[in-house]
């Protein structure tokens, strides 16, 4: 109950940071601490016990702790970088892999963390030691936000692919600036032949035509 709430309730902060704060940001910001509260319940649970109240108390509270910062950045952020990262004419499929792949790898952490956690014949009985695997994803989580995962805060999906197509590292693109927009590349006109260089090109011309124009 507590914990559905907190998921609940921390997802509408999120909603609001995606765009006042970018994606990087909110996916660094989450990806630490998640590996920060997962490291704190792996060594409680593991140093203290789970038998001490003052010990339940700290997994409960982090554990909390480890829920708001999935639900208000890896929760919704992940389902809006992967609706603006693929290009037009892949986008369907693409997304229904990610969704597909989310789903299953899901049902495989459900499926094997039982066997993990009890002891018994068969299992590997990490007990609280498995947050140090969970906990290393979610460091692993940090690196590669900074080195994969382009800033598209305020883009539209062309501008997203002129920056892939201008932007050789992850961690360059919050500087990007778009120089031709949706509009400009429309009016132009779209061949299938056409490279991005040639479209905007064209689409430079056309304000260079108009602009003179105007001050004629």
């Amino acid at each position: 109950m507590i914990t559905s709430a907190v998921n609940t309730g921390s997802t509408f902060p999120g909603l609001y940071m995606v765009e006042a704060w970018g994606r990087r940001p909110l996916l660094l910001f989450g990806a630490i601490g998640m590996a920060t509260c997962q490291f704190i319940v792996a060594g409680v649970g593991t140093g203290i016990g789970t038998a001490n109240e003052i010990g339940q108390k700290a997994l409960i509270a982090f554990v909390c702790i480890y829920i708001f910062f999935f639900a208000c950045s890896w929760g919704p952020c992940a389902w809006v970088v992967t609706g603006e990262i693929f290009p037009l004419k892949v986008r369907a499929k693409a997304l229904s892999m990610t969704t597909a792949s989310n789903w299953l790898l899901n049902w495989a952490i459900a499926y094997a963390t039982p066997y993990l956690v009890d002891a018994g014949p068969g299992n590997a009985n990490l007990q609280s030691k498995v947050f140090f695997i969970w906990g290393g994803f979610c460091f692993v989580c940090i690196f590669f936000v900074w080195a994969m995962i382009y800033e598209t805060k305020g883009m539209s999906l062309e501008q997203v692919d002129e920056m892939y197509a201008k932007v050789g590292k992850a961690w360059q693109s919050p500087g990007f600036q778009p120089t031709v927009s949706f509009q400009e590349v429309a009016e132009v006109g779209y061949e299938r032949k056409s490279s991005l260089v040639d479209l905007e090109n064209s689409a430079q011309r056309k304000k260079s035509i108009g602009t003179n124009e105007y001050a004629a």
